[in-house]
């Protein structure tokens, strides 16, 4: 039988009935100073308790562009953290670590462990719900050490709860009894009602699978009549749920499906789609186990259908691909700090042995350096000369296009537009009186109104102004929005994108992903197509993910193509870098990266 609801300590918990007053008495404070990162940062945390996702969601980003634009490090990480629970709380679970990940860089930069030990948490948590244990119980342990050096027992508490579910998943009860217990004492003396009752849940679920029912029971009705003071929306959905389960497991069909039909209810009001989900299969249990063949598979299918919503198995793979990039990249940095140690301990050895030999080291030293310098000096002429190719190249396209959307537009336009005016003069001066004919031309005139629109729209796409005008994401938010979304659904996501770059690298980012978009269009077959523009420091980062049919990167055929080898040349021209992911059937991932200082 499946876990009931694991209870981790990544999810927001819920505010009493005091937050909204609380909510009111911080935006009149942030009325009165609105220059106050402090202020805005708890008012998000405040509408993230009270559940609304959308008002936090956008506080959070706030916090984030302006922290980063001030160098308040510590709201920038508490921001990132909180912005990830909240998509881990939705089930968007490469967004959360993404977000984790922008947070532990930042962490570990300035040092802050207490942070770090956070980021570690929450980062084990999604873990957890991705059944990749290993890791998860990993990372408790990088969050367990960092808060002991920083004499945080809180969260401690938090990793040794988070650690129960692990052990609860393993089918180690007695382990998970130890963690859970640990908890609840450090919960207990630190008076914190929402962890304790959170606990409690936990308790009982373990008594449950031990065949306990009356301590199981007996742990719930105390989690429940906690929650319940604290208006703890989403620890009372779960613990509904485990009460309806536990019923289940003692053959109480009708308290079960009661007690679940409550968890669905309320979890639906606060939109909490593990708890939907999990309590459908607690009643498609409860329904077999009683006989009920029909009422089961109907609740199966309802589990079916919100495990979908909930998790995406490509949003897994994605998932692990971050992870695996992330680490690569922190191994990447940590090999070039040691080949740097290493060129500096030569660098010594070799000052040393110039005074020993004096003399005949400056005459060997002046004659490589020469033999560098010329070296140098081919290299960089070769590089230029390269650049200047690619530039000229880059422009010729460029002038071509905006020559091909001056005609369109000017040309072909106009000549369109003085068809429609003389067809239609002469359709009024014809006097047709055949039902026929009178369609046959207004179809027609119809057709070249069609036909002006697509003219138009080409002549746009070939030469968007909103580039030059705008920027960068308005222009590919206006380009996307001239797409059919029935077909392809595109979210575009940008962090740090208000300050405008330089016209030439906007306009070969925005020909860059116009030619990924198109690509996809033309050859992925895909549903939904993911576009993130993310600016950090003198660097910006531009994924672009669908969910299409994939390719096989070991097949270079894929690569001669003009579609992909246009994208890297133009990345080249920006001195910047592309990485192409993809596999058969599971989509592709194009990630750029590109120097903007």
């Amino acid at each position: 039988m499946r876990k009931i609801v694991f209870i981790l300590l990544f999810v927001a918990l819920a505010i009493g009935a005091h937050a909204q007053n609380h909510i009111d008495k911080l935006s009149t404070a942030l009325k009165k100073y609105p220059d106050s990162l402090e202020l805005k940062l708890q008012l998000a945390k405040a509408h993230a308790q009270a559940s609304n996702i959308d008002t936090a969601t956008t506080l959070f980003t706030e916090v984030i562009n302006t922290a980063g634009q001030k160098g308040n490090n510590k709201a920038y990480i508490q921001s990132q953290i909180s912005l990830g629970r909240l998509y881990a709380d939705k089930g968007a679970n490469v967004a959360a670590l993404n977000h984790y990940h922008l947070a532990q860089t930042m962490a570990e930069k300035i040092g802050d462990k207490t942070l770090l030990a956070h980021v570690f948490k929450n980062i084990g948590a999604l873990y957890v719900g991705w059944k990749k244990f290993d890791e998860a119980l990993s990372n408790y342990d990088s969050a367990e050490k960092l808060a002991a050096l920083v004499n945080e027992a809180e969260l401690l508490a938090d990793c040794q709860n988070n650690k129960g579910i692990v052990y609860e998943q393993r089918l180690q009860y007695d382990k998970a009894l130890v963690a859970y217990k640990n908890a609840l004492a450090v919960y207990t003396q630190k008076n914190i009602a929402s962890k304790i009752s959170m606990v409690l849940s936990n308790l009982a679920i373990i008594y449950k699978f031990k065949k306990d029912y009356k301590a199981s029971m007996d742990y719930n009705l105390k989690a429940l009549a906690l929650s319940v003071k604290l208006n703890d929306k989403w620890i009372m959905a779960a613990t509904y749920n485990n009460i309806g389960a536990l019923y289940s497991e003692m053959d109480d069909y009708k308290n079960a499906i009661a007690w679940c039909q409550k968890s669905i209810d309320l979890a639906k009001e606060i939109n909490a789609l593990e708890i939907v989900e999990t309590a459908y299969d607690s009643m498609a249990v409860a329904a077999a186990k009683a006989g009920d063949y029909k009422n089961a598979y109907k609740y199966q299918q309802q589990f079916a259908e919100h495990k979908d919503k909930f998790i995406n198995l490509e949003s897994t793979k994605q998932l692990s691909e971050l992870s695996v990039k992330y680490e690569t990249e922190k191994k990447q940095k940590l090999i070039q700090q040691q080949q740097f140690e290493l060129q500096r301990r030569n660098m010594t050895i070799m000052v040393i042995a110039i005074v020993f030999v004096a003399m005949l080291a400056i005459g060997f030293q002046f004659y490589t350096r020469n033999k560098l310098k010329q070296r140098a000096a081919l290299q960089q002429a070769e590089i230029e000369h390269q650049a200047r190719a690619t530039k000229g190249i880059i422009e010729a396209e460029e002038k071509e296009r905006k020559r091909i959307a001056s005609e369109l537009h000017d040309g072909v336009g106009q000549l369109f537009s003085a068809v429609k005016l003389n067809l239609s003069g002469l359709l009024d001066r014809a006097q047709l009186t055949d039902e026929g004919m009178i369609t046959l031309g207004n179809k027609t005139l119809d057709m070249v109104d069609e036909s002006c629109r697509e003219v138009r729209l080409i002549a746009h796409q070939m030469m968007p102004g909103s580039v030059l005008k705008f920027g960068l994401y308005t222009a590919i938010n206006d380009f996307i929005d001239k797409i059919d979304s029935h077909n392809l659904k595109i979210n575009l996501q940008g962090v740090n994108m208000e300050t405008r770059l330089n016209n030439d690298v906007e306009t070969v980012l925005y020909r860059i992903v116009q030619e990924c978009v198109n690509n996809v269009i033309k050859h992925a077959r895909a549903s939904k197509l993911d576009i993130i523009l993310t600016r950090q420091g003198n660097q910006l980062r531009v994924t672009i993910e669908d969910n299409g049919r994939g390719f096989n990167t070991t097949d270079k055929s894929h690569f001669e193509g003009m579609g992909l080898k246009n994208i890297q040349s133009r990345v080249a021209y920006l001195h910047g870098r592309v990485d192409i992911a993809s596999a058969e059937g599971k989509g592709t991932m194009i990630g750029i990266e590109v120097p903007i200082g």
